[in-house]
């Protein structure tokens, strides 16, 4: 009987310790799942660069960060500065050491509407850094542009103009010879009156080969329904519920092209020929939790594609047959602590995701978006792969 009782002691002792085991590793892994912060803050930004954007790696892996500083107005009418930041190509080095690459001359300025919106950017087979230049915020009559800055010993020089006639051109990237930018407003649909349904927005990309930027500006034909540019690749028909569609664009390791439609957190693939023209065009990837799909960039180390979630201060990973990853969600926030703050970029470095918070809560319906006010901190976060 005793040894009856010791054998049951020792048996409800063992199921009380296993309870014990079993419930921890439960509540931590609640906790794990639940944890609101995977995001942390790789760098604050100088209290100048109010509206980071786009990101490239030069070939020494400093990344070179635009600064449209697209907040100014808004922040002047808040009493937040009293005046304008210029707008400046940044640099940040290997040690997170941040200074200004490029800055913008008077003769840069689009001669018409005297601003500048540099946005993202690539480096080409040629050496020099091509970027978009986003007008839109002050004009809509195809005064966006893509620029070339002039690269001499390792050091940006001057800058000169080569595509003239976007709307908004945004996204670049580059495959061999071929730069592709996403228009995210091919044309203007006509206003609706409240209650009525939006017609579908029209974006999509272009294409421009290396030896054509190098023979002068190109001037687009603005596009109407049934005749475009010869350059457009590739063309989609969204929501129209932001009024921006096609946005960011990436390459994959075997050459197929990837646009995001920033609207409707949606991705498509673009197969490619020898010559870089679309010969299909199939949807990708899309989900309930990615809100929107803004920068995109494809990682050659794990074959997946990286997205920023404007709308929903998300970050995604999509595998190769288009199943997506949430890394990390977050709520309004200052970005302080390395939360993210309406991304827009994603960039690569080494096993880091960075993503750059572009913080334009005033640009975007309340409806719509997480975000709620521009604030400081300016910040880019990381997610380590």
């Amino acid at each position: 009987m005793k040894k009856l009782t010791m054998v049951t002691l020792i048996t409800i002792v063992s199921l009380v310790l296993l309870l014990n085991v079993y419930n921890t590793s439960a509540t931590g892994s609640n906790c794990e799942s639940e944890k609101p912060q995977t995001a942390q803050l790789l760098l604050t930004l100088p209290v100048a660069y109010n509206t980071p954007d786009g990101a490239t790696l030069d070939l020494d892996g400093n990344i070179i960060l635009s600064i449209p500083n697209f907040n100014n107005d808004h922040l002047i009418k808040a009493g937040k500065i009293k005046e304008a930041s210029p707008p400046v190509m940044a640099k940040i080095d290997k040690n997170n050491k941040i200074s200004t690459w490029y800055t913008f001359k008077q003769e840069d300025m689009h001669p018409e509407t005297g601003k500048i919106g540099p946005m993202d950017a690539a480096f080409g087979p040629d050496g020099n850094l091509y970027i978009a230049d986003m007008q839109i915020f002050w004009s809509g009559e195809h005064k966006s542009r893509l620029l070339r800055i002039n690269m001499k010993n390792g050091q940006p020089v001057n800058m000169d103009v080569v595509v003239e006639g976007f709307i908004v051109a945004n996204g670049v990237t580059w495959k061999g010879n071929t730069l592709f930018v996403s228009e995210t407003i091919l044309a203007h649909t006509p206003a609706t009156k409240e209650g009525e349904t939006k017609p579908p927005l029209q974006s999509g990309v272009y294409g421009f080969t290396l030896a054509e930027l190098q023979n002068g500006v190109i001037k687009l034909t603005p596009y109407s329904e049934g005749a475009a540019d010869k350059h457009l690749i590739v063309q989609f028909g969204s929501s129209n519920r932001l009024g921006f569609g096609a946005d960011g664009v990436t390459i994959d390791g075997q050459g197929n092209l990837y646009t995001s439609i920033v609207e409707d957190g949606t991705i498509y693939k673009t197969t490619l020929n020898d010559d870089n023209k679309a010969v299909l065009t199939t949807h990708f990837a899309s989900n309930k939790h990615m809100v929107s799909a803004d920068g995109i960039v494809w990682n050659a180390a794990d074959n997946n594609i990286y997205v920023a979630d404007f709308l929903g201060n998300g970050a995604h990973a999509v595998d190769m047959q288009g199943n997506v990853t949430t890394l990390h969600k977050n709520g309004d926030t200052d970005g302080a602590d390395g939360s993210l703050d309406q991304p827009c970029e994603v960039i690569i470095r080494g096993k880091e995701l960075i993503l750059v918070n572009m913080d334009m809560a005033w640009a975007v319906p309340a409806t719509l978006q997480v975000d709620t006010e521009v604030d400081q901190p300016y910040t880019l976060s990381v997610i380590k792969l």
